[in-house]
């Protein structure tokens, strides 16, 4: 496989809307950053329309395991000198050249400017654990739908650490994610800190997911928008990762139907109302529903040992909060 100075990769196997996903991705890069190269990791080899969206159709490798451990060997896969991974539910809104350019330098990159610490508790891993057996003062936490990399020692020692971590989670204790292996994101945190790579701190620019919203999700993927407020901070990221339920929101149908159909995009800039106003007021709870309805019945396994931890915390929750 040739090797190109810098581009984008993604992944997409398993169900069919996560190709769909995909294809939303690369529609949305093609339009706003058109020459950056894409490429997509993918178990589809049959579907013409990754190659005329994607520069490199990748086949995946079982072996390499399934659900999010495949993000381990993104080194691996990678046909690029430097590379930005994004997740296939995520939507560019304007040019990303500036996440090169911001990166650049950077064996190993991540955004966030939250590190756990000596007593925080975490939904996947035993914090003071980790730290102990890792000789580690401070972990990395992070969304993993944004890695840079370049082609280097230390990033190839990153990828290398990971994998070997990966081989004792269950013996570390890492919870597994959706019910199928370990989340892949404490496993990187890991090796990023044994190589001494830290966070970027992005300031709300490069990629955030709308999980924490207050208030309205105000994106439009045509004119560039995208503004709203995370917990306490606002933010107007080039990347917006519809993670979890969020893909199931009417706002990312909205935009991905306008990625579709440009043609259209007239009738969605003088028609407001494509969707109702009880779609947007209750959209989270549409897209909780939705997400139930597909989800669960495929996942039981995960939704039984998230509602059983759940359940183990109760008492010492109930006990903080009416403590005198």
């Amino acid at each position: 496989m040739a090797i190109t100075e810098s581009g984008v990769i993604t992944y997409a196997y398993g169900a069919s809307y996560y190709i769909e996903m995909a294809k939303s991705l690369a529609r949305s890069l093609r339009l706003h950053s058109p020459k950056i190269p894409r490429a997509i990791v993918t178990d589809n080899q049959h579907d013409r329309e990754l190659f005329e969206l994607f520069d490199y159709v990748i086949s995946c490798k079982k072996e390499y395991g399934s659900n999010v451990v495949q993000k381990l060997h993104l080194y691996d896969y990678s046909p690029f000198k430097r590379t930005l991974y994004i997740d296939s539910d995520c939507i560019a809104v304007r040019d990303i050249n500036f996440i090169f350019d911001a990166f650049k330098g950077r064996s190993f990159g991540v955004t966030g400017d939250v590190y756990l610490q000596a007593g925080d508790k975490d939904t996947f891993i035993n914090v003071d654990d980790i730290l102990n057996r890792f000789a580690l003062t401070k972990l990395p936490k992070f969304n993993g739908g944004l890695y840079y990399f370049e082609q280097s020692s230390t990033a190839k020692a990153v990828f290398e650490t990971a994998l070997e971590v990966l081989r004792d989670w269950k013996k570390l204790g890492i919870s597994a994610f959706r019910g199928d292996g370990p989340n892949d994101e404490r496993i990187i945190a890991i090796a990023m800190m044994l190589h001494n790579q830290t966070l970027f701190q992005d300031q709300g620019q490069m990629m955030r997911t709308p999980i924490g919203l207050r208030g309205s999700l105000d994106v439009d993927v045509i004119t560039g928008k995208s503004t709203f407020q995370k917990d306490s901070k606002v933010v107007s990221p080039a990347l917006v990762h519809f993670a979890c339920v969020w893909a199931e929101h009417p706002v990312y149908y909205r935009e991905v139907s306008k990625l579709k159909d440009q043609k259209k995009i007239t009738a969605y800039r003088v028609n407001p109302d494509v969707f109702s106003a009880i779609q947007y007021k209750f959209g989270y709870q549409i897209a909780l529903a939705r997400y139930i309805a597909k989800r669960v019945p495929k996942n039981y396994k995960y939704v039984q040992a998230r509602a059983t931890k759940f359940l183990r915390q109760l008492p010492e929750q109930i006990q903080t909060k009416y403590s005198f």
